[in-house]
């Protein structure tokens, strides 16, 4: 009788076992439906965001095809841009490439340079192009990239105490064409980036 007894408790705890299972089953089914339901509406929403912008994008196309100059550049507003910044390595390499062309290219100080992040890195699409730019923060933006690790050093020499030696770096060249480097500079070198597999 005991053993019939304790069989009995033990397969009702079972069944309530069971049917607490089953709701919580329930439950992720509603939650799983309602997951689904609202990526649904996030996929619509993307699929409207992209005809809009690509409805934004062709009519900006149609504009720019109606000026006179057909392929217009955005590089002399990204020049003004970086020229603002007038206390930055970026500001003084941007000068003096503007007023000094070829010349800029042949000085042993700026050999390497390939250029400033902000010219460099460039997006057709300008909600893109924003975007881009404000995630990498303007730091970057006027981060300056050399070919080789020498031209990093040439760009800011230090003396035997480890002070900056204004007199051969970046900072005497900005101060020959009138602009002080005042603070930090972000420098960029290509010699030693691979890709990781």
């Amino acid at each position: 009788m005991l053993h019939i007894q304790s069989s009995f408790r033990h397969s009702q705890k079972l069944e309530d076992d069971l049917r607490m299972l089953g709701t919580k089953i329930k439950q992720h089914e509603n939650n799983l439906y309602h997951l689904n339901s609202e990526k649904s509406k996030l996929d619509d929403s993307i699929l409207h965001l992209q005809v809009t912008i690509g409805k934004s994008d062709s009519s900006s196309k149609a504009t720019i095809g109606d000026m006179d100059n057909p392929n217009p550049t955005n590089d002399e507003e990204v020049n003004k841009q970086i020229l603002q910044h007038e206390k930055s390595a970026a500001g003084i390499l941007c000068q003096l490439r503007i007023h000094h062309g070829a010349q800029a290219s042949h000085l042993t100080l700026t050999k390497d340079v390939v250029g400033i992040v902000a010219t460099l890195g460039k997006v057709e699409d300008d909600i893109l192009s924003r975007l881009f730019s404000e995630y990498l923060g303007v730091e970057t933006m006027l981060a300056i990239v050399c070919r080789t690790y020498e031209e990093v050093k040439a760009l800011e020499m230090y003396d035997k105490e480890g002070c900056i030696n204004k007199s051969f770096d970046l900072r005497r060249l900005g101060a020959s064409i009138g602009r002080a480097l005042d603070g930090r500079f972000l420098v960029i070198c290509l010699e030693y980036l691979r890709h990781a597999f």
